[in-house]
């Protein structure tokens, strides 16, 4: 009985293939992957095998088929996204990004150490320089 041997050990198999999404969307991107690869192929006039971009498609094409398989056997789930990381590098990037207006625009940094350097009390919120009023004695 070997169909009946090979059912039973492809049924868990097809399971993990209907309840893994992740599984799912990586055949589906290699799927994609190849039929793009195809479609540059037979349309153009280049040879395949010296098309550099033809050979990425099938490259990535082959490494979602070769992630789906492993999601299938391990049962592995799409990894979640790691916020921290993100954060940090945008936090980065908005620091140098300042830095950068900062040294760039004399405009920018004569405003921001001037109020730094000179803090206004709460009663001259508005009033322009020439209009202050000495206290009186």
């Amino acid at each position: 009985m070997v169909g009946s041997d090979t059912a039973q050990r492809a049924a868990p198999l097809l399971d993990r293939l209907v309840s893994n999404r992740y599984a799912q969307e990586n055949l589906s991107d290699a799927a994609e992957k190849l039929r793009a690869a195809y479609r540059r192929a037979s349309k153009r006039r280049v040879e395949p095998t010296r098309d550099e971009k033809l050979w990425e498609q099938v490259r990535q094409a082959a490494l979602s088929f070769t992630e789906a398989a492993k999601a299938i056997k391990t049962g592995r789930t799409k990894p979640k996204a790691r916020w921290g990381r993100r954060l940090g590098i945008l936090i980065g990037f908005s620091a140098v990004g300042g830095a950068a207006a900062l040294a760039a625009s004399e405009e920018l940094r004569s405003t921001i150490f001037r109020d730094l350097a000179e803090p206004q009390e709460q009663g001259d919120v508005g009033r322009p320089e020439t209009e202050k009023v000495p206290p009186e004695r």
